[in-house]
């Protein structure tokens, strides 16, 4: 029986379809291999697969920890060279200073300092610091000089929100009988960081107001597999297989495209934070980090401590040029620079705390004299976190608000 022309037509295109398909693996796997060549000579590096086991932490000096997320490993010390340089050291018992006594030693004023990496300083050598530079001006001040040793102890910890600072508070601080808790917080991402629907690192504990309106902590973050624990630092492309992944230079880049692309969507997401709420996250997440500074007030004075929130400002709030902070304004829609510290300034008044704005005074210091309080030459000029400058001045604006509340305490009240 002979084949019909039908069936021959089919075989026929059966058989063009497949060299086409061939061709066109073929095309792609010499792609590949031209790919993966070309990366390795022009020696354009990516990022690895994230491992099964990941110690979830910012920086080789800091380690995972079951109630904060991650902590200052103590006794850690080496030279940082990322973002400005220092040499850091780790006490003893996990802070990013000299060792201290937990037990008071009389005569002193002991200063606490919760924070972020604003606090952790480790940009910039220990004795430029505003902590360590607030100890010495402090011992200045007339309420104490010659009377109170003091000192400052330092509780900051890089990428920190507000409810690590409130449980760093509860398990760490009060070991060391502070006098004055000073609560430095990040206008550039702390509200953020209190809010689990705009965080993307999730290692960490969140509050959240339960039936009755109390703020409880949620500590799910234990259960979490590395894969889900930051959104900024996991693409896609983790979740293909290890083998493949480890020994793709072309599927690294392309995690490393990812990923800048997500960080560059947290800088546009940072924006928000000088504006009004416009949606329900927003309102939340404001909603939280308001009850967890006050919670934070409320506890400090159960202490019989004295309560002063600090609100460090966002690189762009105190850049020198006038129309580099307008250009940034119009661009994304912000009508009040200062929106998020004049709204802090607005909870104080309302409970009843002391708040230092540092934006607005720090913008006046830079744009006088045209000089950057923030940023390094060795990683973004005028950006990022307070260089020797911006530690200065905030050493001396906070000197000045702690040093008069001491001095009008000393002052006798007037009997009815």
């Amino acid at each position: 029986m002979k084949d019909s022309p039908a069936l021959f037509e089919r075989m026929s295109k059966l058989k063009n379809l497949g060299v086409n398909v061939g061709l066109t693996l073929g095309g792609l796997f010499m792609g590949v291999v031209i790919g993966e060549i070309g990366l390795r000579a022009a020696k354009i590096e990516g990022y690895p697969k994230i491992g099964d086991l990941v110690d979830s932490a910012p920086t080789n000096f800091h380690t995972a920890d079951r109630n904060l997320g991650w902590k200052l490993k103590p006794g850690a010390s080496g030279e940082w060279n990322g973002e400005g340089a220092s040499l850091v050291q780790v006490n003893s018992e996990g802070l990013r200073d000299r060792e201290h006594t937990k037990a008071k030693p009389p005569n002193t004023l002991r200063v606490a300092v919760l924070g972020d990496s604003f606090t952790e300083a480790i940009h910039v050598p220990v004795e430029q610091t505003f902590w360590s530079k607030l100890e010495r001006k402090l011992g200045n001040c007339e309420a104490v000089k010659g009377r109170k040793k003091v000192e400052v102890i330092n509780f900051g910890v890089q990428g920190y929100g507000t409810a690590q600072e409130l449980i760093m508070l509860r398990k760490k601080v009060w070991d060391y009988s502070p006098d004055i808790v000073i609560l430095a917080f990040f206008i550039g991402n702390d509200v953020i960081n209190n809010s689990p629907k705009l965080e993307y690192a999730r290692y960490r504990p969140f509050f959240a107001y339960d039936a009755s309106g109390k703020l409880v902590p949620d500590m799910s973050f234990r259960n979490l597999a590395p894969i889900d624990r930051n959104e900024r630092a996991v693409s896609f492309v983790d979740r293909m297989p290890s083998l493949l992944v480890n020994n793709s230079r072309i599927l690294q880049v392309i995690k490393k495209v990812d990923i800048n692309r997500r960080k560059q969507d947290f800088n546009e997401l940072s924006t928000h934070n000088f504006k009004e709420p416009q949606d329900a996250a927003w309102q939340e997440a404001w909603r939280v980090t308001e009850g967890l500074i006050v919670t934070i007030r409320n506890e400090v004075v159960q202490k019989n401590a004295d309560f002063l929130l600090v609100t460090i400002g966002d690189a762009m709030q105190a850049r020198p040029e006038a129309q580099t902070r307008k250009k940034f304004m119009i661009k994304n829609n912000i009508q009040d620079l200062f929106y998020p510290d004049r709204r802090l300034e607005k909870l104080g008044a309302r409970e009843g705390f002391r708040v230092l704005n540092l934006s607005e005074q720090f913008q006046g210091y830079t744009e006088k004299y045209q000089l950057c309080a923030y940023g390094f030459e060795n990683y973004a000029p005028c950006g990022g976190h307070w260089n020797e400058l911006g530690h200065r001045l905030a050493s001396i604006l906070i000197n000045r608000n702690v040093c008069q509340k001491l001095q009008e305490s000393q002052v006798p009240k007037k009997q009815p």
